[in-house]
């Protein structure tokens, strides 16, 4: 089981005028700079989507431990354009791509012909699916005692909210709890919202529980 600190993304406004960037830093120096403090990010599906994967070399900017998760996009935009856009930017990242994350709710509800299409996409890069949240940027959400196992160990993949309100003391028993409630193989500490202060805090206490 890997466990990890990351952000949803690393283009945040918020961390820019030396929150977390330095103020002069170039914005396609954004990836480099980050990749000091974390080993982990999650790849929103407008990174290599919307915007057109193709003009930046990700792997040019890490570190060769750094891991990608990337984020299929929404159903609607599941069909076999898409997967070629996703198998370029996959490809690319080789071993450092970590997997393919899609959203439990998306693979439940599939058609022929997007079956098809992640059928092509098993065939060469790890997929897996995980759990849908509360809204926002659809981590699943697991608060205290109402852990639920079952849909933990088919996930796969935990993307594990907390905030500022949870003091470090307290999330250290809640995750050793999941850790050893659960057969999944990833968790990812995150926050809802782009919190640098918070990530850092996470990464601390990451360092202190492996």
């Amino acid at each position: 089981m890997n466990l990890s600190v990351g952000a949803w993304g690393w283009k945040h406004p918020e961390w820019e005028k030396d929150v977390f960037y330095p103020d002069d830093l170039p914005a396609d120096w954004q990836l480099s700079y980050y990749s000091n403090e974390f080993d982990v990010v999650v790849v929103p599906a407008a990174y290599w989507f919307a915007e057109g994967y193709g003009d930046e070399d990700w792997l040019d900017d890490v570190a060769d431990d750094f891991a990608f998760y990337i984020e299929w996009p929404f159903l609607q935009l599941s069909d076999s354009d898409d997967y070629k856009k996703c198998a370029v930017a996959c490809t690319d990242l080789g071993e450092q791509l970590a997997v393919i994350l899609v959203n439990n709710e998306i693979w439940q509800d599939l058609t022929p012909e997007q079956q098809q299409v992640f059928n092509e996409l098993t065939k060469n890069f790890t997929v897996r699916q995980f759990g849908s949240g509360d809204l926002i940027d659809e981590f699943l959400q697991v608060v205290d005692d109402q852990l639920q196992t079952e849909k933990l160990a088919s996930s796969g993949v935990l993307l594990l909210h907390t905030d500022m309100t949870e003091s470090l003391r307290e999330l250290s028993p809640r995750l050793s709890k999941i850790i050893n409630s659960s057969e999944i193989n990833d968790i990812i500490l995150s926050t809802k919202t782009p919190d640098i202060e918070r990530l850092k805090e996470l990464a601390t206490l990451v360092d202190l529980l492996t």
